[in-house]
């Protein structure tokens, strides 16, 4: 709970547009004595956090800009508001908009308007994480329907900019020139990367916070997929205290200085079968993990509020090292309905899992609506099935 009662006058709002992402952020705030504030966009998803015990209001808007519009309705110049997204697309909004809002709003920035959107582009990043030393896989930007100069297959397609809603359905593992065509013809976006295929060993991902610009960084968490897909993303991790070294510290530390980063971030590596690591990418948001960080101890989001608003940064203990936690929805999905692992393994692993997106025992009402909705939305969607509307 919140021990320090200036922070209870402090308005929270989360704009989300990631349900399992956003459900986090609530609850970490929420177990932290916060009732936010939510704005939540409806984007594609069938599914809303509402039901959540920890909200206070509650705003249903269509997208990002809807969003804003809402934001920049509910200034109050008197009562500085704090805002928290997982939204790409919206924490570039607000960082268009920075002089703007600043005086009226704590949210993630680089300092100055559009400076962080310039580094949402994957291509500016990499070109960033390798002027500080870090090892990139060889990349090119082409527009669809363009074959590779510079990169040899196989190759690896992603989207280039983070914010794009399709980003996922954009990421692809091209073994040969004909494979690549195959993926153009599906491909939503006008342009793509293209990186030299690196097999992987695993994935990590580094959590953290940078303040005052950059000078201050602090990288108390590092994960790793348990269950690591070759061409995925996996759904299932170990977390642990931070053990990569002072060396990459010190890099992360001059790719945010020079950006001009402060708040919440992760950045992310793939590491080969021979143990070298590649950068692959930051995000400047919370991720999915949040709130398994806040059941290790390690309450990024709290840390952040203290240092913003009371100018005091105390990072909090871990306690719990490591952690597992498990996207449960996604991995059931993944390996048990495509007969991967069996069911017996799966329930096992669930467990013996130390954290969750959705299962929460303090919150079991959410949870019982989410699976109420999503058997509503089954009955919709398949009536015949269930030998429903018939006359």
């Amino acid at each position: 709970m919140v021990t320090d009662n200036r922070l209870n006058s402090i308005e929270v709002i989360v704009v989300g547009q990631h349900l399992l992402n956003t459900l986090g952020q609530i609850r970490t705030l929420g177990e932290s004595g916060i009732h936010p504030t939510v704005i939540w966009m409806e984007y594609n998803s069938s599914h809303n956090p509402q039901k959540c015990k920890y909200i206070g209001n509650y705003y249903s808007v269509r997208d990002s800009l809807e969003a804003f519009d809402l934001i920049v309705s509910k200034r109050n110049f008197d009562n500085k508001a704090i805002i928290s997204s997982d939204s790409d697309s919206f924490i570039s909004l607000l960082d268009k908009h920075y002089s703007l809002l600043k005086d009226y709003y704590f949210f993630f920035n680089a300092g100055k308007d559009e400076r962080l959107s310039a580094f949402l582009s994957k291509v500016e990043q990499c070109t960033l994480a390798e002027s500080v030393g870090f090892n990139v896989p060889k990349t090119e930007q082409v527009n669809v329907g363009e074959l590779p100069r510079r990169v040899s297959y196989p190759i690896f397609t992603k989207s280039i900019d983070s914010f794009d809603p399709y980003w996922k359905k954009d990421t692809s593992i091209c073994m040969d020139e004909n494979d690549l065509l195959d993926f153009y013809k599906s491909c939503s976006s006008s342009s793509v990367l293209l990186q030299s295929f690196i097999e992987k060993d695993n994935e990590i991902a580094l959590e953290g916070v940078s303040l005052d610009s950059g000078n201050t960084v602090i990288i108390p968490v590092q994960g790793e997929y348990l269950r690591c897909p070759k061409d995925g993303f996996g759904s299932y991790k170990k977390l642990e205290s931070y053990s990569l070294g002072e060396e990459i510290l010190v890099r992360v530390k001059k790719m945010l200085q020079h950006i001009g980063y402060s708040g919440i971030f992760e950045i992310e590596f793939m590491r080969d079968k021979s143990g070298k690591l590649f950068f692959l990418e930051i995000n400047f948001r919370h991720t999915q993990y949040n709130h398994a960080l806040t059941d290790m101890g390690a309450n990024l989001m709290m840390d952040w509020i203290r240092s913003i608003t009371m100018r005091r940064f105390a990072p909090t203990q871990i306690l719990k090292s490591p952690l597992i936690v498990i996207n449960e929805i996604k991995d059931f999905r993944t390996y048990v309905l495509t007969k991967q692992i069996s069911l017996f393994k799966w329930l096992k692993d669930f467990v013996t899992s130390d954290s969750y997106y959705l299962w929460d025992q303090k919150d079991y009402f959410f949870v019982f609506a989410y699976f109420l909705r999503a058997l509503k939305t089954r009955l919709t969607l398949f009536p015949s099935f269930f030998g429903l509307g018939r006359r």
